[in-house]
């Protein structure tokens, strides 16, 4: 009796991966993500403060050359004013206005530090120090120094005065005895006249970046906007510090 073998040719078996195997690939890859995510986050946050000091150089830019034309004294007629004096030079660029952590308003989305703000058809998450007007406010109470306006540019400790800075309010009129918010993302209304509330939002670990009066862009640490000159008469060496609440005491 003939025996007839029968070959296959061409076929193959393949080993698939068992679901062992596929769960031991998603938790290496779930792992990877947790370990990774967090420093793509911070290469994301550091690319943002970068644009956000590029801003504001360009605002600086705008201000240098509406002082030189206006024998280097700002007029700003209402807290929102420094948008549309200033706004003929920078071509109505919209992102300039923004920094990138904050470009949602309340309305859109944004939350606490990380939100711009919206008022009189005008947006930004800029705030310019209001004490550098060329003249007073009317309707401010007596315990804001009626001499404390800088009035001019050209002075002599220009590198410690702020201009423009992260701000959840379009202007403010800081004093060294307004108190810090009492928790992140708490901004008061202007009612409460704590306008120190404004500029300190924590959209940079801890930090906002600010313009100064000699134009130059650097970080400032919520503690610190208690140490810069915001009017003429400010004494931070004199005037004790604020209780620092729980959320701030780690900066």
């Amino acid at each position: 009796m003939k025996i007839v073998r029968l070959e296959y040719k061409g076929i193959t078996h393949r080993k698939a991966f068992t679901l062992v195997e596929l769960l031991v690939v998603i938790a290496i890859t779930a792992l990877l993500m947790a370990i990774l995510m967090p420093a793509l986050r911070r290469a994301s946050n550091q690319s943002k403060a970068v644009v956000c000091q590029s801003n504001q150089k360009q605002w600086g830019n705008f201000f240098a050359l509406f002082l030189s034309e206006n024998e280097g004294r700002f007029e700003e007629l209402g807290f929102h004013k420094w948008m549309d004096v200033l706004g003929s030079y920078s071509n109505a660029a919209p992102k300039i206005y923004f920094c990138p952590m904050a470009i949602k308003t309340v309305a859109e989305g944004g939350t606490g530090s990380m939100a711009a703000w919206e008022e009189d058809g005008m947006r930004g998450s800029y705030g310019t120090n209001y004490w550098i007007r060329k003249a007073g406010y009317p309707y401010l109470p007596s315990t804001y120094p009626a001499d404390g306006w800088w009035e001019s540019f050209d002075i002599r400790e220009s590198s410690s005065v702020p201009v423009l800075l992260d701000c959840a309010y379009a202007s403010g009129l800081p004093l060294h005895s307004d108190l810090p918010p009492e928790y992140e993302g708490d901004v008061s209304s202007y009612a409460e006249m704590q306008c120190m509330r404004f500029f300190s939002v924590n959209r940079h670990n801890g930090k906002i970046d600010g313009l100064f009066m000699d134009f130059s862009v650097r970080k400032i640490g919520l503690k610190e906007l208690w140490n810069l000159r915001w009017h003429k008469n400010w004494n931070s060496a004199n005037d004790p510090l604020p209780d620092w609440p729980e959320w701030m005491r780690k900066f």
